[in-house]
């Protein structure tokens, strides 16, 4: 025998590879290990899960990523369908905005949507009413492909457009188009699939929190000695190998070769494509779409652990979410200037928080006196790019510079919570640059492709799963051209998709179906 064919036979051989622990490459492992695969799973942090997991500081947990989940019933099946699905319970959280001297609610049907928003904007009443049964027109009927959520028609005119001509109050319109307090950016589709979520189907949360979707998957795919998948934390793939156009598996940051001639990859396109294959093996045209291809833009994160018996959390009474910006007698607003060296703090307080009682209710604070507070703000990654000088590691500046930014989020957030800032037991602060490294999201994207009008006009998603790598699958929040159906179902979704891609041996694909893509 040849020694390169005894040093073939030494490496580790699996059916399929999964790189990236998150909730779709998880569900595809589980799903692959179903089927009689064996599978591994290479994850380059050291929990599962990916930006779906949390973290623990000082006795408080805070999210990585999503605050919660849509279409329950679908993430309920979709684990039970893989064996874990027992004794789950969730409860539904609920959104107000309080902005533009308003306080309404968000997260309620439509007809009683219709008669709130009626009662603050009475000359609109008539269109709010109108835009309802627009919305309802597009999520109704008929029912098909993406588990139901096709839409019916396509209106090519973006949602700006639509409500520019119909709401004469610009706060009502901002309300209406970006189910906050933004301008109006998507098309009226996607805008539609996303009140949808809102009202109809809701925005849950696990009582046992959201690790526990991570915890049940990972034991799908590795849970007892008799099936055949594993998981590997802390091993970060380093490249994937194509030879002549179909992969051959995947190279270890230290150097380990494991073969493979299936591979599915939970990191995002970006970061699959530009930074773990050769250039020279990706069609020309491939590389270019995804290099140019625009995402979501990324969040700047403060998490607190606060003391409840000394401040006043009564803005939470009616819902554990909410979209606050601080009052505005006229329309001009403070622009950030995301170019300049530093941006102004106050400036990144004007803009619209989330600001969420995380995985609380109002009455549980009363007997555990202790409560976690997430704030979220839009953020630019290429600001604090130059801050990274690789994996986790940052320069000198950056901590004092984010905790700055962080301070004037709490300031501000303290007239809505009174007495916030003496009740911070614990501060947490992220940036884009943090959602990358944790959740490897290139450009710390957090909702995958974007969901500006310019770049997505299509009234239903298109599947991503495919490459034009033989063997080559893609998983994950990018797997798809939007998120018609939140997040946390998205990724489960694509990994059922991906499994069957795998098994199937679907061939490669030639068509590029990436927004954005002419």
């Amino acid at each position: 025998m040849k020694s390169y064919d005894m040093f073939y036979n030494m490496r580790e051989h699996w059916d399929a590879i999964v790189i990236g622990a998150g909730m779709g490459g998880l569900t595809a492992a589980a799903h692959l290990v179903k089927a009689g695969l064996r599978v591994l799973v290479l994850e380059r942090n050291p929990h599962p899960g990916g930006t779906a997991y949390v973290y623990h500081r000082k006795g408080f947990t805070f999210p990585m990523g999503p605050l919660g989940f849509s279409l329950p019933t679908l993430v309920q099946n979709a684990l039970n369908d893989l064996g874990v699905g027992e004794d789950l319970k969730f409860s539904r959280v609920h959104f107000r905005i309080r902005a533009f001297g308003l306080d309404l609610p968000l997260s309620m049907h439509f007809a009683e949507l219709v008669r709130s928003l009626a009662k603050s904007f009475p000359t609109d009443a008539e269109a709010v009413e109108y835009f309802f049964k627009d919305m309802d027109e597009f999520i109704s009927k008929p029912k098909a492909d993406l588990n139901g959520y096709k839409l019916n028609h396509t209106h090519n005119i973006s949602a700006s457009e639509y409500l520019h001509n119909l709401i004469k109050d610009w706060r009502l319109r901002r309300i209406l188009g970006s189910i906050g307090t933004r301008e109006p950016y998507s098309g009226l589709p996607l805008l539609a699939a996303m009140w949808n979520l809102m009202c109809h189907e809701g925005i849950w949360f696990p009582e046992e929190g959201m690790q526990s979707f991570c915890h049940r998957l990972a034991r799908a795919v590795a849970g007892n000695n008799k099936i055949s998948g594993e998981i590997q934390l802390n091993r970060e793939v380093a490249k994937i190998r194509v030879d002549q156009g179909k992969v051959s598996g995947v190279v270890l940051k230290d150097g380990t070769q494991i073969d493979s001639p299936s591979v599915i990859s939970n990191a995002d396109y970006k970061r699959a494509f530009l930074k773990l294959m050769d250039p020279k093996t990706i069609p020309l045209e491939w590389y270019n779409a995804v290099s140019a291809a625009k995402q979501t833009e990324s969040i700047f994160q403060v998490c607190l652990g606060v003391d409840a018996t000394k401040a006043d959390f009564s803005a939470f009474k009616e819902a554990g979410r909410l979209i606050y910006r601080r009052s505005q007698e006229n329309i001009k607003e403070k622009k950030i200037d995301w170019n300049a060296s530093d941006i102004d703090p106050d400036g990144l307080a004007s803009q619209e928080l989330e600001v969420s009682l995380w995985g609380k209710d109002l009455e549980m604070l009363s007997s555990e006196g202790r409560a976690p507070i997430v704030i979220r703000a839009e953020a630019d990654y290429d600001h604090f790019a130059k801050y990274r000088l690789g994996w986790r590691q940052r320069s000198p500046e950056y901590q004092g510079y984010k905790t700055r930014l962080a301070q004037a989020l709490i300031r501000e957030i303290d007239q809505l919570i009174p007495g916030l800032e003496k009740a911070i037991l614990v501060t947490d602060v992220a940036t884009p640059l943090t959602f990358e490294d944790q959740g490897g999201r290139s450009g710390g994207a957090v909702a995958g492709w974007s969901w500006d009008y310019e770049d997505f006009r299509d009234d239903q998603p298109k599947e991503l799963i495919g490459t034009p790598i033989k063997g080559l699958y893609m998983a994950g929040y990018q797997a798809f051209s939007a998120l018609f159906m939140g997040g946390v179902p998205t990724a489960l979704e694509s990994g059922i998709r991906a499994a069957k891609a795998v098994l199937e041996g679907a061939p490669p694909t030639e068509k590029i179906l990436i927004p954005g893509v002419k």
